[in-house]
């Protein structure tokens, strides 16, 4: 997370915004749960497990969109469907 989702303010690895003083524990958590989540999708995919890997890609997705975890998925149901 780079911004406060609340005042905007720059966040570093602070769970408490500095500007405003939200807190943000649990977004640094699900962040933390979205990685995890595509590092078990590549190793799935790795293991020759697609479906699998496009569950743990798509819950990735659902914890935080990125561009890769978008595109990940996409390249996951493309391979499903050929």
């Amino acid at each position: 997370m780079e911004r406060c989702p609340v005042c905007r303010a720059r966040v570093k690895e602070n769970p408490l915004c500095r500007r405003c003083g939200s807190d943000l524990t649990d977004l640094f958590v699900l962040e933390k749960q979205a990685e995890y989540m595509l590092v078990r999708a590549v190793q799935c995919l790795q293991a020759g497990k697609v479906t699998m890997a496009l569950r743990f890609s798509d819950h990735a997705n659902t914890l935080k969109r990125t561009e890769f975890g978008e595109l990940f998925s996409g390249f996951l149901r493309d391979v499903l469907t050929r």
